[in-house]
């Protein structure tokens, strides 16, 4: 179901295209370029993630029925996140071109692409009401958090709740004021949480309205 409609596959395919041409059709620098790879990681998580579940909720009942478990089903679409997540962010750094000899750019570049990526499934999760019994709380919810996420650490008026919001203009602003990949680190460490606590609310709030025949 997730490789279904060919979303994620055409969203990566360009994210991997624009890796492999920015250098020499923009002329921008590794910097911005991986920058741009960020937002273009959240993205294609969330549209993935999103597509996910609105193939799941008309199609996926042998799962439901085979296990007869809401913790298993949640359980496997997390690792299915999880999974995805990974091999997309080694895939698309690979690619990118911004692979050097120090081994610790490298790891922090691609676990940084991760941590993005397992944010945005996480807020597709949050927000997956949209296809069953809420559609337009899943919908506003999910435009209000892309919002969030990518102005948290640029509007001032936000810098006394910025802890709340998704941290993933903290990721760019950070590699602007730094100029090094390494640095995004101990953020990375954040976007990590923020998603885990995300699932946590997610899993707890669907507990009661998802039912297993």
């Amino acid at each position: 179901m997730f490789f279904q409609n060919y979303l994620y596959l055409t969203i990566l395919f360009t994210i991997i295209v624009f890796g492999l041409t920015a250098d020499p059709l923009l002329q921008i620098g590794s910097i911005k370029k991986y920058n741009l790879l960020v937002l273009g990681m959240f993205f294609l998580s969330l549209f993935s993630t999103m597509n996910l579940y609105y193939n799941d909720s008309r199609q996926n009942k042998y799962l439901k029925q085979k296990v007869n478990s809401y913790w298993a089903d949640a359980l496997s679409q997390f690792l299915m996140a999880l999974i995805v997540n990974v091999f997309s962010g080694i895939l698309v750094f690979v690619f990118s071109l911004i692979l050097s000899q120090n081994l610790l750019l490298d790891v922090v570049g691609i676990i940084t692409l991760i941590s993005v990526g397992m944010l945005g499934s996480a807020i597709a999760t949050l927000f997956k009401t949209q296809w069953y019994n809420h559609p337009s709380l899943g919908q506003v919810g999910i435009l209000v958090f892309i919002y969030l996420a990518l102005s948290g650490s640029v509007i001032s008026m936000l810098d006394y709740v910025e802890w709340l919001l998704p941290p993933l203009s903290k990721i760019i602003v950070t590699l602007q004021k730094n100029g090094s990949i390494q640095q995004l680190l101990p953020i990375t460490g954040q976007v990590i949480l923020y998603a885990l606590v995300l699932y946590g609310i997610s899993v707890f709030c669907y507990k009661n309205s998802k039912k297993f025949k």
